[in-house]
Parts: C-alpha cells; sequence; structure tokens
C-alpha cells in the first residue's frame, strides 16, 4: 500500500500502465533480470522502503523506492508477452506507480522539491487525473516558489479540486497558489521598474500587462466553455504560434500579389512587343520565347527597332546628341549642382570613420536605429541554447583530501544533463544601448565520484539535483543561488564532507559558466 495519503479523500495508488519518461529506459529491458525476477525484486523494495520510511529513515526510503523504480521503468511500454504475461504486467505497473508515489512523498520531507516533481510526474504522464500524484507534483512546486512552478502548482491544485470537490486541503492550496502568484508578479513588476529606470522600458510593462488582460480573460473563457486549464507560458506559446501563422499567410498573400502585378506587367509588355512585331510584319512572341529572350539578353534584330534619322534632327540636337555619346549620360536635373558644390569622392579605408559613426555605434542595433528610435529583439532560443551547453559544461574536482578514516581521497563531480530550462531573454536598445535582459529557472542533474586510497576500496558514485531559481540579469553570476539534493541516500558518512566539499566547488563552477554565458551574451547585438 502507499504510504502517504495526501489528498484526504479518494487516495488510491494508480493502476493504469505508465509508459516510459525518456527513450533510453525502454533500452534497459533487453539487460538485466528477467520480468518476472524485477517485480519481485521491485516489490521487496517497496516493503523495504515504506519500512524505512516508517522508521523515519527516509534518505535509506528514498534509495530503496529508487532501486524499485530502476526495476520497473525498463518494463513499461513493453506489450504482455515481453513484460511476463498480462497479470505480471499489471503487478509491475501497480508496483512501478506505488513506488514512485511513495517516493515522491519521501521527498516531500526531505524538502527534495525537484525530485518530487519528476516523481509524481512519472504517474502522470500515463495517469494525468491521479489525485495523489496531482497534489503532490503541486506541494513541490509550489515551495519551488517561482512564478513558473507556482503556475504548475495553480494548474495541478485546479485539476484535484475539479476531481474531487468535496477536496478542501487542495482547494485550500489552490488559493495558496493563487495569493503567492500575485505575489510573484507584483514583485517581478517592480523589479522591472527598478532596474529599467526613466520609463526606459515602458512598452515593455505595457506588452507584459496586454499579454497578462488577454491571458486572464482566456482563463475565463475556457472556465466557462468547460475547456482544460492552460499556463501563461503554453498560453503565451500558442499566441506566438498563431501570430507566426498570420505572419506567413500575410506574406503569402503578398508574395501572390507580386507574382499576379509581374505577371500583368509580363503581359502588358508581351503585348507591346508583339504589336510593334506585327507591325513589322514578324511572328509575334509566346510568353515563353519573350521571357527566354528577356532572360538571354539577345539584341533584336535590324528589322526590330525603329530607328530616328540623323536627318530628322536639327543642328542643336545633333551637337547635344555628340556630347552625350562622348561623355556618357547623366540621369539627373541639369543646372541643379554646381561643379564646386558637388561633393568630393573620399577612400575610406577599414576602421576609419570618414566623419562616420563609429564602430560602437556602427554595430548599435540595426540601421533604422541609428537616429536613437527604440528596437526590441528577442533573444530566448538563443540564450536558452547557450545556456544550456555553458551549464552542461560545468565539472569540478579534488585531488587529495583526508576522510575521517584517516584513508585519503579523492572527488570529482559534475553535470551529466539539464534536465530544464525554462525563460525569456531580449535585448532592448535604447538611445543605441544594448540592455540586454534575461529571466530563466534550470535543473541540472549532476553525478559525484569519490574515491579512496585505501586498500581494496571501491569507488563510490553518487546522484544529485542542482537548481538554479533565478538566472536572472540583475543578479550577478557569482551571487547565484545553486541549491543541490543528493538523490537517494547520498554519500556514505566517511565520504560526506568530501561530497559537500566538491558539490560547492561545482556550484562555483556553474555560476563561473553563467558568467562565461553572460559575456557572450553582451556581445550579441
Amino acid at each position: 500500500p502507499d504510504v502517504a495519503a495526501d489528498p484526504p479523500k479518494g487516495d488510491n495508488a494508480a493502476e493504469d500502465a505508465p509508459t516510459t519518461e525518456e527513450a533510453e529506459n525502454t533500452q534497459e529491458a533487453d539487460t538485466g533480470p528477467p520480468p518476472e525476477e524485477r517485480v519481485v525484486l521491485a516489490e521487496a523494495a517497496k516493503e523495504a522502503g515504506n519500512g524505512l520510511l516508517k522508521a523515519g529513515d527516509t534518505n535509506s526510503a528514498i534509495a530503496r523506492y529508487e532501486e524499485g523504480i530502476d526495476l520497473t521503468k525498463p518494463l513499461l511500454g513493453k506489450s504482455p508477452e515481453e513484460a511476463g504475461g498480462e497479470e505480471l504486467q499489471r503487478r509491475g505497473v501497480a508496483v512501478h506507480t506505488a513506488l514512485c508515489l511513495n517516493s515522491a512523498q519521501a521527498c516531500l520531507k526531505q524538502s527534495a522539491w525537484a525530485l518530487a516533481i519528476e516523481h509524481a510526474s512519472q504517474v502522470l504522464l500515463l495517469d494525468r487525473d491521479n489525485m495523489k500524484a496531482l497534489f503532490r507534483r503541486g506541494v513541490a512546486a509550489l515551495n519551488l516558489d517561482t512564478e513558473g512552478r507556482v503556475e504548475e502548482a495553480r494548474v495541478d491544485f485546479t485539476r484535484v479540486a475539479q476531481l474531487d470537490p468535496s477536496n478542501r486541503e487542495a482547494r485550500e492550496h489552490l488559493q495558496r497558489a493563487k495569493e503567492r502568484l500575485k505575489e510573484l508578479r507584483l514583485r517581478e513588476k517592480e523589479r522591472l521598474s527598478a532596474a529599467m529606470k526613466g520609463g526606459l522600458y515602458q512598452e515593455q510593462h505595457d506588452k507584459l500587462g496586454r499579454q497578462q488582460a488577454a491571458y486572464e480573460e482566456e482563463v475565463k473563457r475556457r472556465k466557462i466553455a468547460g475547456e482544460d486549464e492552460i499556463t501563461f507560458e503554453a498560453w503565451l506559446k500558442k499566441k506566438k504560434k498563431e501570430k507566426t501563422s498570420k505572419k506567413k499567410k500575410q506574406k503569402n498573400d503578398i508574395e501572390k500579389q507580386q507574382e499576379e502585378a509581374r505577371l500583368e506587367e509580363e503581359t502588358q509588355r508581351l503585348e507591346t512587343e508583339n504589336a510593334q512585331r506585327t507591325a513589322n510584319g514578324l511572328e509575334p512572341y509566346s510568353l515563353e520565347e519573350w521571357r527566354e529572350q528577356q532572360r538571354a539578353g539577345a539584341p533584336r534584330l535590324k528589322e526590330d527597332v525603329v530607328r530616328t534619322d540623323d536627318a530628322d534632327l536639327d543642328e542643336e540636337e545633333r551637337k547635344l546628341l555628340q556630347e552625350a555619346k562622348a561623355k556618357g549620360y547623366y540621369h539627373g536635373r541639369l543646372g541643379t549642382v554646381l561643379s564646386d558644390a558637388a561633393p568630393k569622392p573620399q577612400q575610406v579605408s577599414i576602421g576609419s570613420s570618414a566623419n562616420g559613426p563609429n564602430e560602437n555605434e556602427r554595430h548599435a542595433g540595426s540601421e533604422w536605429n541609428q537616429g536613437g528610435t527604440w528596437e526590441e529583439k528577442d533573444m530566448t532560443a538563443w540564450v536558452k541554447d547557450q545556456l544550456t551547453n555553458y551549464l552542461a559544461q560545468a565539472a569540478a574536482s579534488i585531488s587529495e583530501a583526508e576522510l575521517t578514516s584517516g584513508a585519503s581521497a579523492s572527488a570529482s563531480a559534475k553535470v551529466t544533463k539539464v534536465k530544464s530550462i525554462s525563460g525569456d531573454a531580449q535585448i532592448v536598445m535604447v538611445r543605441k544601448l544594448p540592455r540586454h535582459g534575461y529571466n530563466f529557472e534550470a535543473d541540472l542533474s549532476a553525478s559525484l565520484k569519490l574515491k579512496s586510497t585505501a586498500e581494496g576500496a571501491e569507488e563510490q558514485n553518487v546522484s544529485t539535483v542542482l537548481r538554479l531559481p533565478e538566472i536572472l540579469d540583475s543578479v550577478a553570476p557569482q551571487d547565484l543561488k545553486v541549491d543541490a539534493q543528493w538523490k537517494g541516500h547520498g554519500p556514505p558518512e566517511e565520504f560526506r564532507a568530501t561530497a559537500e566539499a566538491c558539490i560547492n566547488k561545482l556550484r562555483q563552477s556553474v555560476r563561473d559558466q553563467v558568467a562565461s554565458f553572460r559575456t557572450a551574451y553582451q556581445e550579441k547585438r
């Protein structure tokens, strides 16, 4: 049975069959113990974890739950034949679901919010209305205390309240999430106001206000229509997609109109050309023949050209014609510019200004912005990609440390995966000065290797989760908050001090990578 019951009503372990969260998990099904042994071992791990949790050893309980989860994951998504039969498959699904839910509850006790979200989400991947998973994920997200996570918590609690209207605890959490959202949005608005002094970013504030007002209207409409909830981020993404589609359609319409206008112009020119050819006793061109003549740039035949005999010109006209042939033609208004007033050509070498804008001015924004107008450029995709690349390179090591036993040990840690990263970024150009704005949050997976020099000692491998709740342009990289949480029971006690020291160095490496990203970002225009 599941250990904790946190929504008060209707709280039973889910029975629907889960699917894998990541494709690589399915590859494990072909190796390791056979399906029946996996299920038996997973059931034993669940019972052992339950006992440890009741005894107050939460870290060890999480470790046992995760052992069971690793055993059952490869069986998910398999056919009954591959999973050892329908009955064995049903048992595997049930124990996997209970393990994920129990582990999520244990992580809540340890304030391991990111891990709790991860385990609850595994259940919701297949049973979207599992109230226990929704409730626990909502509790974890609410405690992460960022606008994106609190919005996710609000959606989860709303769904629980819809499924069980009499669930008082879910309604209380929902109200708390709504109040916290208001506080966070107000705080973000105040932060932006402080960062963007003098009203330079008023257009951004107005735009955000319009978006939030439109989003709230959409929420009301969906509620009246009985449609599913939608987060602010998902709504923005949908509106952006609609805007892109609209722009694409407008572009296609313009191109179609231009093509029609071009065809009409070609037709008129062809008709004029053919009228002239007919008058000269020549066969008219077809449209394709005429186009071929235009592409080839072939000169027309002598008989195609209507010549004006020099005899038709008077003396002054012949003189002007001869002068034009000798000097070339000037397509302008005669007598409007004196030769002494005409600008003199200058040779401008690379790097010289030639009375033009300096290097910084030439590169500060687009051409139209040289006059000091407002320019805003969305950099979200670029920043997200760059941050992911930089964060994935974070690593740290300790070559030698002394253990409590007196033996020496070494440690190394690195980020193994950027699990999630979300936010937005913009470059705003005002009076030729760029302002590089960004607001992101990220979850990282990291591994730690510990090795003692004692004879016969085995290498210890530990996993951890790093969370960066506020990667902001207003926060210096060295001041970034980097939360760390061990997965499972963490390192052995004799290695704990060394492990924590190595993780602290990894934290600093993460901050250094953000600083490197920031430097690269500030070079963008």
